[in-house]
């Protein structure tokens, strides 16, 4: 059968991944607990680094991983049995998914099929689910179209209502081992929920912290500026970060006097991280947090998790 146009799904038949063959989530989706991971895949390399990422930090938080498949290939409006059309695509779609990532080494994840947008596949599915965290990668190359950043990732940066990791393409193709995240904040509503997520995150995983913080002291540096303007800015975010004390996270603070991306790409590899957690949006010096996680969505060297 000719591939549909698809984005997104996981791992195969073969080698006992459960292949749901119902237009719909299956009933059963949105029985699992509410720290379900979510990836999206479609059959490229990039996939299964994404799918990989999710796979291992669901090990380490014990949590359940469902990976899911899009397709938007219409029926023909002469076939009979649409119903039956749909349910026989995506178990075939289904499949192709799981073949792909068996042959990254990857099996038992559970794949689910849906006809539908990508992004709109992803987003519903995992408000079903009420899933901790959405995971895809940055860009599909295999036989199947993939989730190129443009249009698709862009909404599902700026839409999605749950956190979204993106996982870039790097070798080797295992995941980075995962032993401190870094977490860039401002002065906005969502940096709050930034620093609570990956609180918990942290505490959950046992690793530490490095917070980031953006400070411009102006033009006039007059001698004593910049390390006032430092003491201020490491004092507010300090009375911020209570929760990673309350949960015994251990962190270092951060001060940099330049453009946010670049803040975050110089102290992820200085700082040796595995993950940078960023909001959606910002003010102040991370104002356009947006333009910020489409560039690190990019650029990043480690998996971006973005809080809405």
């Amino acid at each position: 059968m000719k591939y549909p146009n698809m984005q997104a799904g996981s791992a195969p038949g073969s080698a006992g991944t459960t292949l749901t063959r119902d237009p719909r989530v299956e009933a059963h989706m949105t029985k699992q607990t509410q720290n379900t991971i979510l990836v999206g895949v479609d059959g490229s390399p990039n996939a299964g680094l994404a799918a990989a990422w999710a796979i291992e930090i669901a090990r380490r938080l014990d949590a359940p991983v469902e990976a899911v498949a899009a397709w938007t290939e219409l029926p023909p409006p002469y076939v009979d049995g649409v119903d039956e059309h749909i349910a026989e695509m995506n178990a075939h779609v289904a499949e192709i998914m799981a073949q792909a990532l068996y042959g990254d080494g990857l099996s038992g994840l559970n794949v689910t099929a849906i006809q539908g947008p990508v992004a709109d596949v992803l987003l519903d599915t995992g408000d079903k689910l009420e899933a901790s965290m959405l995971v895809v990668g940055t860009r599909g190359l295999g036989p199947l179209s993939g989730l190129l950043l443009g249009s698709i990732s862009r909404r599902l940066l700026f839409t999605t209502r749950r956190p979204l990791v993106v996982v870039p393409r790097r070798a080797p193709p295992e995941p980075q081992a995962l032993t401190r995240i870094l977490v860039g904040v401002d002065c906005s509503a969502v940096a709050q929920r930034v620093l609570s997520w990956s609180a918990r995150f942290c505490a959950d995983l046992g690793v530490p912290a490095t917070i980031v913080r953006c400070a411009s002291p102006g033009c006039e540096r007059p001698p004593g500026l910049v390390d006032r303007v430092d003491d201020r800015v490491r004092s507010d975010t300090e009375e911020a970060l209570e929760e990673f004390r309350d949960l015994g996270v251990g962190y270092t603070i951060a001060i940099a006097h330049c453009d946010p991306r670049v803040a975050l790409v110089e102290n992820v590899t200085s700082e040796q991280a595995g993950l940078i957690v960023i909001g959606s949006r910002g003010e102040g010096q991370f104002r356009g947090l947006g333009g910020t996680a489409s560039y690190l969505a990019r650029h990043s060297p480690v998996p971006l998790a973005v809080i809405p």
